[in-house]
């Protein structure tokens, strides 16, 4: 036997016992989220219950050691738009470079781009953070508005 399947299947039985053997074991076997989380395909999601400015809201979410979500897809979005909030912040800002829109997973930079029609717009000169609207496609805000929040983490992964 390899040095990891020992490993792996230690800590299974450690997981087992540690849980009872009861259904919640079943569902960490299987990679779920915290309680109070959502899972959609590899990722957990919470949102949070008030309404943030887009900085804070990134605060927080760090501080639950997760990140201020990033849609990646469509069905992504759809997700999180039935099962969270229908307008919610997203993790793409041009506050260091106007009209340079970084959109981050994490530290990694995500491709996907669903701009409403004419935007980002900056009006007005104020609009560096994003927000993903009711209709599905993403609008440049102020960052001091106070958006519905939702932050992201990785699912638990057992590897054997």
């Amino acid at each position: 036997m390899s040095e990891r399947l020992i490993f792996g299947l230690i800590s299974l039985c450690l997981m087992i016992r540690c849980t009872g053997g009861n259904e919640r074991c079943g569902a960490s076997i299987r990679g779920a989220c915290p309680p109070a989380w959502s899972q959609w395909g590899d990722k957990c999601y919470k949102k949070l219950s008030e309404k943030l400015p887009w900085a804070e809201a990134k605060q927080e979410c760090i501080k639950m050691g997760s990140v201020l979500v990033m849609p990646q897809s469509q069905e992504e979005t759809e997700f999180l738009q039935n099962n969270m909030y229908s307008r919610f912040w997203i993790n793409c800002n041009d506050l260091h470079v106007e009209g340079s829109w970084m959109c981050q997973d994490g530290t990694t930079y995500v491709e996907y781009r669903n701009w409403k029609e004419g935007e980002p717009s900056n009006s007005w000169g104020k609009e560096d953070c994003a927000v993903l609207s009711p209709a599905g496609d993403w609008n440049d805000v102020p960052c001091e508005n106070h958006v519905p929040t939702i932050c992201q983490r990785p699912a638990p992964q057992l590897h054997f």
